[in-house]
């Protein structure tokens, strides 16, 4: 059941963060341009008061960077994000302290987030101290409270983080979060360093602290079984960018964007029913943020790109192509380890034109896994020609001429449906309704 209000206590709006490369002085003397590392770019979402919303994407795609940025743990590169009304990129002094007493973070390593010098009652008595709150015995007796509510004993509290398990360590770390007797949480990865069975334990006390204490979470992780347990919305994120947005059992049911299904589909299955389940995995790897894809940066993945109007081609066969292009367009390919040994050598490094038949066919055979129609296998014998003299834009521009698509010229748009999805199979109201095999 949601717990989410009316009103958004946190509006996330076209979030930038960049990190960048080739920026030092030195750089900048010898002219060398900047790189952007584009680790979140152009994330949109808001979290209501009361409920909790997942954020889930696969490791470095730009989660931890999100929750880190809109904290103001990490300053923006672009975009705002306004907390109860108030844009949190235009607070200082005393309003900026007053944001952090009402947003807090669990980090994801339980130890290296506790200070190994101070017991766990001065770990959580410091922000009490920072802030100023209450007299001596006041802090005292609200770090005892905090102890035994989050399941430990006030006897630890002379104790050093060093003495605890994994679990009570993250304990610890709530405990702490919770001292300021903050509004707004956000929890990154709270039990990817837990054994199964603890984390349980403190995902029931998440729950127990949110109904009690009436707290707004952001909950990072790349667990869908963590996610599908505590979260009300959940935010699928890929390579900086959020791709689907939806109610947590209307996404785990029925997920609209290809990402979203293919992660949902790697999760293991329990029952004995599934177990001649056909899985299909994703191809390829996920690309850099420091060079992302033209318009849909899932598309070089992506087991549902749109192939152009009227090219008649299987989905598996359109793939390969895509692929083949791809290592074109990066030079992904060694020609010199084209067919055996020593085959195509050549002083100039282009293959002689007798040999030229025999290299268009060795890698044919090497990089295409489906046999092609005639018209098709014309194109890429043209391009491959070109490939085999080392024209490297001319062999990718004649398949890029031929099998463009609208997945890598557009970037599709997140919209603001009651379940947005970033994918041009579901751009429009009409193409909302159309059966998702018709693109294929």
């Amino acid at each position: 059941m949601s717990r989410r209000s009316g009103r958004p206590l946190v509006q996330v709006e076209d979030l930038q963060k960049y990190f960048w490369e080739n920026d030092s002085i030195l750089d900048r003397l010898f002219g060398d341009d900047p790189v952007p590392v584009r680790a979140v770019d152009g994330v949109s979402f808001d979290i209501h008061e009361g409920e909790t919303l997942g954020l889930v994407g696969e490791s470095g795609c730009g989660k931890s960077t999100t929750g880190e940025t809109l904290l103001r743990l990490q300053e923006p590169t672009d975009g705002h994000v306004t907390f109860d009304g108030h844009e949190v990129y235009d607070l200082g002094g005393d309003e900026l302290t007053a944001f952090r007493r009402e947003a807090q973070v669990v980090f994801q390593d339980p130890f290296s987030s506790l200070d190994p010098r101070m017991t766990i009652g001065e770990t959580i008595r410091q922000p009490l101290e920072v802030h100023d709150i209450g007299t001596d015995d006041e802090r005292r007796e609200r770090v005892r409270d905090l102890v035994e509510r989050v399941g430990l004993s006030p006897d630890q509290l002379d104790r050093y983080p060093h003495e605890f398990s994994g679990g009570q360590r993250q304990r610890i770390g709530i405990a702490r979060a919770l001292a300021l007797e903050p509004e707004f949480i956000v929890l990154d990865e709270p039990t990817s360093a837990l054994d199964v069975s603890v984390q349980a334990q403190v995902l029931n006390l998440l729950d127990d602290l949110q109904d009690e204490f009436n707290l707004t979470y952001l909950l990072i992780s790349h667990d869908l079984s963590v996610i599908r347990h505590v979260c009300d919305r959940v935010a699928v994120m890929y390579l900086g960018e959020i791709v689907e947005i939806g109610l947590v059992d209307e996404l785990f049911e029925n997920p609209d964007h290809p990402y979203t299904q293919a992660l949902l589909e790697s999760v293991p299955r329990a029952s004995t029913d599934e177990r001649d389940r056909d899985r299909e995995t994703l191809a390829g790897d996920v690309p850099s943020p420091r060079d992302p894809p033209s318009g849909c940066r899932f598309r070089t993945r992506c087991p549902m790109v749109i192939p152009p109007e009227d090219l008649e081609l299987e989905q598996e066969t359109y793939r390969e192509l895509m692929s083949l292009r791809e290592r074109i367009e990066r030079r992904d390919i060694s020609l010199e380890s084209v067919g055996d040994d020593g085959q195509f050598d050549a002083d100039d490094g282009s293959v002689p034109d007798e040999d030229v038949p025999a290299f268009i066919a060795a890698v044919k055979e090497r990089l295409l896994d489906v046999p092609l129609p005639p018209r098709h296998d014309a194109i890429v014998e043209e391009a491959l020609a070109e490939l085999a003299a080392e024209n490297w834009e001319a062999a990718a521009e004649r398949l890029r001429t031929e099998y463009e698509s609208v997945c890598e010229r557009e970037s599709p748009d997140l919209g603001e449906q009651a379940h947005p999805v970033a994918c041009h199979l579901h751009g429009t109201a009409s193409e909302r309704t159309a059966e998702p095999d018709s693109w294929t």
